[in-house]
């Protein structure tokens, strides 16, 4: 048990990457139905892997180079261990990231034209999301995330190590 809470970051890297496979899987219906929106698909999967999995990897080095003694320390920057800053500011690269890939890269109208990438819930029947809701739901997505990086940095989160 103690080797999987110490490299946990190869969990995570691990539902990603199944997580981007099944995604793949569930594309496959609506690719069938218009295949000229394949390569979108795959495009998109691929990136879902790849920027998903950077703060993972970096939690790796951090902790394979014995820059971490725990995983524990991520959730404590305030204590400025270089590569937990890192980690962070991978996060907020991340997300400035999407915000130029939704609003200026025309990234809500890719995912308003290909059908299943996000779903939601709909009393119409009609499961698929528009460019603006893609607009309105990414600053609150990131609103919380931020909300989080700041309550790692001002919590007094014990360490804990192995």
């Amino acid at each position: 048990m103690e080797i999987i809470l110490k490299e946990f970051w190869i969990v995570f890297i691990l539902i990603t990457i199944i997580n981007g496979f099944w995604l793949k899987i569930d594309l496959k219906r609506y690719s069938a139905e218009n295949p000229a929106l394949q390569k979108g698909y795959d495009d998109y999967v691929k990136g879902y892997i790849i920027y998903l999995s950077i703060p993972w990897i970096i939690m790796g080095i951090g902790n394979l180079s014995g820059l971490t003694n725990s995983p524990s320390e991520f959730f404590t920057p305030r204590l400025m261990n270089p590569i937990v800053l890192v980690f962070h500011a991978s996060l907020v690269i991340l997300w400035i990231l999407s915000i130029r890939w939704v609003y200026f890269k025309n990234g809500a109208e890719f995912i308003a034209k290909h059908p299943g990438l996000i779903s939601k819930p709909s009393l119409s029947g009609n499961p698929n999301v528009t460019s603006k809701q893609v607009k309105l739901f990414l600053p609150l997505m990131i609103l919380v995330g931020m909300g989080a990086l700041i309550m790692m940095w001002i919590m007094d989160i014990p360490q804990v190590e192995f």
